[in-house]
């Protein structure tokens, strides 16, 4: 432990007592270590970083892969030494075990040294980690050494000596090879002498996984118990269950930056319209919430924490993560509040709900209080609901266009008009043409809207109207227009009023005007030859839509800073036929919360350019009326009917049907990717199922 000599620190232990261990030592600064390895000798100074070297380009590279890897065995033989002076009372067959895997961490040592010096490497010519030390070293009890040492740095070593062993195989480094195939076959052992003493001494009224994560101390997260690939075999040889193991497989946790919390809550504009906590979503609204709660999965970054009342199941997840699909950390709080879990505790570096809405601030507010200076916090009040309403809106139109010259725009007499009683809506409806919609000025998805034809408004729908404007105060009164596509529109506006535009999508709905899926990536495939040569200026203007983008992106994000605003905006547009042939609405409404269109946004990088796809809501209820028993079978046939295929280097995907919501857990709802060569092709495999996609 504090020998500063080779001899001390592989001293040959064949032979030693424990009867009388002594008292229990603190932990002491640092180790001691020959000249060039003490751990505080680089302190202020340029460090070399794995990453740099790993990649092999030179055998002086190989070398210092080792150096790497000696400092790692020899910080662990020193960390054994810690356990057996700091824990005298421990167990003596557990004191017994370690100095035998002691022994062994000595050996690694003297092997990765000999190896060194035949490639030209000196033990301390590069700077050595203490990260093992910091992380390690302030254990308070033998549980903490096995949960911290063997359960997760020297379980992640499961996977770098079988992935290292490898590599120099194929460099034609056999005896590098030989000397990880050794350490890896002791490392089982290792790790099978602290899990055995983890499961003796943890709480048995939860599981092995349950309880390993709550052993765990920071710095250190399951996350770290991980290496490059994923060895199953060699863990269920050291011991851990078949569950475990399909739990460390899914687990996904930074290793250092602090995630984005992401939260789905999709009926985030019901809350806006009520304007405080406590509205209660019809049925089918309260079963979508529950059935996509998982879905910020599919476009938040690898290091994020998705918050949900239930994760997907092991199965739905490995076959994502087969196919390519980061896993997050998901933060399961049950029937419960996040403020009742232990991640409430946990500093992040923003927090991501759907939408801002009086329940998303209650909900995470527990995740504010550590949030940087600069982190994006709660984002709620008064004026950011205004953004919701689809008056404010309508208004940005009229200003826009005020101010727009390009000939493909509509003109000023498709701009809604707000009204807030019954009679300005009758004096819209005589001045329009004949057919009207009448919209709630908070509403989603074709929810909450009615048409009117011949300028005549029914008994029933004036009900509605009497209802919406009590509730509501005002309306939104447009026209009818002729939809040959919808678009969308997605920006990200900073707190400082700037914009950054992330890119166009096409979605498409049903007869009632709800979403019903998106395009992901070709926007105009399947679209007839007029349209597409409307969407490029006939070849001419190619980037027609992206410098649109721009323009309006800069416009909105202004007044939406200038309001609070910061987050992912969706503007919902539409081209539309017209006496004059075609024309584009360019805001049909601003939504200023993350949208559909964006997760498929971000399902771009997962499907190859050079294919189309299609993402689609499926229910139950046209399953079933398919003939289906539920959306699990649904899903297990249409799976095996179009198998998942990536591309030959095996990033991105080629073609097939992949379900992106676990249809296992559904009660109402799940998405489903559809990857093919051609919109056609996509649509088939759902009209080959029985399903239409309109």
């Amino acid at each position: 432990m504090f020998g500063t000599s080779w001899d001390d620190k592989l001293l040959a232990l064949d032979r030693y007592e424990d009867e009388a261990p002594g008292v229990g030592i603190a932990t002491p600064a640092a180790p001691g270590r020959p000249d060039g390895l003490g751990l505080d000798e680089w302190r202020g100074r340029q460090k070399l970083n794995f990453r740099d070297v790993r990649n092999f380009h030179s055998d002086k590279e190989r070398g210092l892969v080792l150096h790497f890897f000696a400092n790692h065995e020899l910080l662990a033989l020193e960390l054994m030494a810690l356990a057996l002076l700091k824990f005298p009372d421990a167990p003596e067959k557990f004191r017994r075990g370690l100095v035998q895997t002691l022994k062994d961490e000595q050996e690694h040592v003297r092997l990765y040294q000999e190896r060194m010096a035949e490639v030209g490497v000196e033990f301390g010519e590069i700077p050595v980690s203490d990260f093992f030390w910091k992380s390690i070293g302030p254990m308070e009890s033998p549980i903490d050494f096995v949960t911290g040492l063997s359960m997760t740095l020297e379980q992640a070593n499961l996977d770098y000596a079988v992935y290292y062993a490898e590599t120099y195989r194929r460099l034609d480094d056999a005896a590098t090879a030989a000397i990880l195939e050794r350490v890896y076959r002791d490392e089982i052992g290792h790790v099978k002498h602290g899990l055995t003493w983890f499961n003796r001494w943890r709480s048995h009224q939860e599981g092995e996984w349950d309880a390993y994560r709550r052993a765990l101390r920071f710095p250190l997260s399951a996350a770290r118990a991980k290496g490059i690939g994923f060895n199953r075999q060699g863990r269920a040889q050291a011991g851990f269950s078949a569950a475990y193991i399909d739990e460390l497989e899914l687990f996904s946790q930074s290793r250092g930056r602090c995630p984005a919390a992401h939260w789905f809550n999709a009926n985030c504009e019901g809350q806006v319209a009520l304007g405080r906590p406590g509205f209660t979503p019809p049925k089918l609204a309260a079963q979508l919430d529950a059935d996509l709660q998982a879905l910020p999965m599919l476009s938040c970054a690898r290091d994020d924490a998705v918050l949900l009342r239930e994760k997907p199941s092991a199965v739905f997840l490995r076959n994502l993560q087969s196919l390519g699909f980061a896993m997050p950390e998901f933060v399961e709080y049950g029937a419960g509040e996040l403020a009742d879990t232990p991640f409430a505790a946990r500093k992040v570096t923003a927090l991501r709900p759907w939408g801002w809405s009086p329940d998303s601030a209650r909900f995470l507010e527990p995740l504010a209080v550590g949030l940087p200076e600069h982190g994006d916090g709660i984002c709620w009040s008064e004026e950011v609901r205004r953004l919701y309403a689809k008056s404010w809106s309508a208004a940005r139109l009229g200003e826009f266009l005020a101010n727009a010259t390009e000939d493909f725009l509509c003109g000023d007499e498709v701009v809604g008009s707000a009204c807030a009683t019954v009679e300005d809506v009758l004096t819209q409806i005589a001045r329009l043409p004949d057919a009207v919609v009448i919209k709630a000025i908070y509403g989603s998805s074709g929810r909450d809207q009615i048409h009117c034809r011949d300028r005549v408004l029914r008994d029933g729908q004036r009900g509605w109207l009497e209802n919406i404007l009590a509730q509501q105060g005002e309306v939104v009164v447009e026209p009818w227009l002729d939809k040959v596509i919808d678009l969308s529109l997605h920006v990200d506006v900073a707190a400082d009023g700037t914009a950054a535009l992330r890119g166009w999508t096409r979605f498409l709905t049903d007869g009632r005007g709800q979403y019903r899926g998106s395009l992901v990536g070709q926007i105009a495939s399947g679209l007839d030859v007029e349209v597409k040569k409307f969407l490029y200026g006939a070849g001419r203007d190619p980037r027609r839509l992206v410098q649109l983008g721009e323009r309006l992106a800069a416009f909105l994000a202004a007044p939406m800073a200038a309001a609070g605003y910061r987050g992912p905006v969706g503007v919902d547009a539409l081209i539309y036929r017209d006496g004059g042939g075609l024309k584009l609405k360019p805001v049909v409404e601003v939504n200023p919360r993350t949208t559909m269109g964006r997760v498929a946004l971000g399902l771009r990088q997962r499907v190859n350019s050079a294919r189309t796809a299609l993402w689609v809501v499926l229910s139950a209820r046209e399953v079933q009326a398919a003939g289906y028993t539920d959306l699990a079978d649904c899903a297990r046939q249409l799976e095996a009917q179009h198998p998942a295929r990536l591309m030959p280097d095996g990033e991105q995907l080629s073609e097939g049907a992949v379900f992106t919501t676990d249809p296992t857990r559904a009660q109402a709802f799940a998405t489903v990717l559809l990857v093919g060569e051609s919109f056609a092709m996509c649509e088939a495999q759902l009209t080959g199922a029985g399903l239409a996609l309109i």
